[in-house]
Parts: structure tokens; C-alpha cells; sequence
């Protein structure tokens, strides 16, 4: 396994969807509108990448899988307790060099 951060100055992204239930056509009622939205966050700080590291094809080399992800997230008295909580994946490449 292989972990690293880096120091970020936060994300915040928010989706909206809007749908229209259309009505029976036996039913007295009109057409009803509904909006939904939903707002994503990665706070300010350490972001976390966390992935496997394997012995790679070519002689010499290492390979990394689909990692994750993670941000810290305090809870409890005073943030007295954190927990790790993904929010992503990334996939890294190791591109050969003639020095390498």
C-alpha cells in the first residue's frame, strides 16, 4: 500500500434536478413539478490517496491500482474522533523514461 496527500483548499459542487410527474388522465389533479438538489463538499485540508502497489510487467517496475480517495472527518465533543471517509478514485500511471 502506498499513501499520500495533498493540501487542498476545498470543493464544493451542487446538482440540481428538476422532474415533472405528469398526471393520470382519469385524475382531476394538475401536473406536479418537483426540484431536488443535493450539494457535495471536501472541506479544506489533507486529501488522501490511498492505493495497492504491485510488481509491474516489465522487470524492475511497479504497478498501481485504482486507488481511493479519502478525506478526514471529525465528529464527536470538540472533533474529538475522526474516521476516513472516501469521496473519489484516481488511477496512476508510471511512464518510462530514459532514465528510469
Amino acid at each position: 500500500m502506498i499513501r499520500f496527500s495533498i493540501d487542498t483548499s476545498g470543493f464544493t459542487r451542487t446538482v440540481q434536478t428538476t422532474g415533472t410527474i405528469t398526471k393520470i388522465f382519469w385524475s382531476e389533479d394538475k401536473e406536479v413539478t418537483s426540484k431536488t438538489q443535493s450539494t457535495y463538499s471536501i472541506p479544506p485540508g489533507y486529501l488522501y490517496a490511498d492505493s495497492k502497489v504491485n510488481f509491474g510487467r516489465i522487470p524492475g517496475t511497479l504497478e498501481m491500482e485504482e486507488g481511493i480517495l479519502r478525506v478526514e472527518q471529525t465528529s464527536g465533543l470538540f472533533g474529538a474522533s475522526t474516521k476516513m471517509v472516501a469521496c473519489g478514485k484516481f488511477k496512476a500511471y508510471f511512464v518510462q523514461t530514459e532514465d528510469s
